[in-house]
């Protein structure tokens, strides 16, 4: 439900990493795009005849609500019999913090999202989500019924920490509140104030830099992929200080397994999923959503040693090779062989 022909962005980035492992496993038609250009390329494929040879439709659902070719298709496919697998990968729209109904259009997409999803659940044959939580959320006591994939990792990147590397990197949004940009701002603020000789990168979009002025030690970068890659060999740990709240607990960030990919120690809140994965890799240091709890997180990573920083870094990238895009392409195809 995403243009793939729109240039590198979040989603996007991701698809296309599960496009090209899918298309290692099995022979693959893609049907993508906004809603207009959608409707017309589902109706094309519609009548090409190509439906009665697929063995299964795998879809990548939007944070934008779908639309009734959406539905008709699937309705049509699995009147052929054809199995579908609907990805889940949020529901920001039922958690305040995240999803604004501030205006009209808004309110609207809010009050719709759970009709949709119950909709999407009868066109498929299953739900998928990123996590239990999420399945719980979206599907309430039929949860059980929700298929859990790996979140997807990009494969290790090997870049070397030069020996004085003092960069602590943040990625995201840091003026919305709930990915906690704020509160790390303070707490890097306070832990140089202790003596740690850290900084802050903060890669993010224009308008969603922290609020100015800001202090000598602040970088602010736009960048993306690759070019994040090249701000490795001076960052010594990457942060991600979401606070404790309903959906926090229940998401895998994405940008939790680009940071593993990096293979630099985290410091992360204790958000459920995301401190489980930290804690099960060994890969950092976790603490509660206070800022004085980031702060002692920040002065320890700081004062750790060469060998403890190695080891959270081999333990990071060895856990994002555990979950990366191939091991998600292998768990769909399984799936829909276990249906034959």
């Amino acid at each position: 439900m995403y243009p793939l022909d729109q240039g590198a962005w979040g989603p996007t980035v991701r698809i296309a990493h599960l496009r090209r492992e899918l298309a290692q496993l099995v022979d693959l038609d893609v049907v993508a795009g906004y809603r207009g250009p959608r409707r017309r390329a589902l109706a094309r494929y519609a009548v090409s005849g190509r439906l009665r040879g697929l063995d299964g439709i795998y879809v990548e659902s939007s944070s934008f609500l779908p639309a009734e070719a959406d539905y008709a298709f699937a309705a049509l496919a699995r009147a052929l019999g054809i199995p579908i697998l609907t990805y889940i990968r949020d529901a920001y729209q039922l958690f305040p913090e995240y999803y604004d109904t501030d205006t009209r259009r808004r309110k609207f997409s809010a009050r719709l999202f759970m009709p949709a999803m119950r909709g999407l659940e009868r066109v498929s044959t299953a739900l998928a989500f990123p996590s239990r939580g999420l399945a719980e959320a979206v599907l309430g006591e039929r949860a059980a019924q929700g298929v859990i994939l790996p979140p997807g990792a990009p494969n290790p990147v090997h870049v070397r920490r030069e020996r004085d590397a003092r960069s602590l990197l943040f990625v995201g949004d840091a003026r919305l509140p709930a990915q906690g940009g704020d509160r790390l701002v303070d707490a890097v603020r306070l832990a140089r104030d202790r003596g740690a000789n850290v900084e802050l990168t903060v890669v993010s979009r224009h308008g969603q830099e922290p609020l100015e002025p800001h202090p000598p030690w602040l970088h602010v970068i736009r960048a993306q992929g690759p070019e994040i890659e090249r701000l490795l060999p001076s960052t010594l740990a990457a942060v991600i200080p979401r606070p404790r709240n309903a959906y926090n607990d229940l998401a895998v960030p994405i940008k939790l397994m680009d940071y593993l990919a990096y293979g630099r120690p985290l410091v992360v809140t204790d958000c459920l999923e995301q401190a489980d994965v930290v804690r099960k890799a060994d890969a950092g240091i976790i603490v509660n959503d206070s800022v004085s709890a980031l702060c002692d997180g920040i002065v320890t990573v700081a004062g750790a040693d060469g060998a403890q920083l190695d080891r959270w870094s081999v333990n990071a990238q060895e856990w994002a090779r555990h979950a990366s895009w191939a091991m998600r392409a292998a768990s769909i195809v399984r799936w829909f062989r276990s249906l034959q």
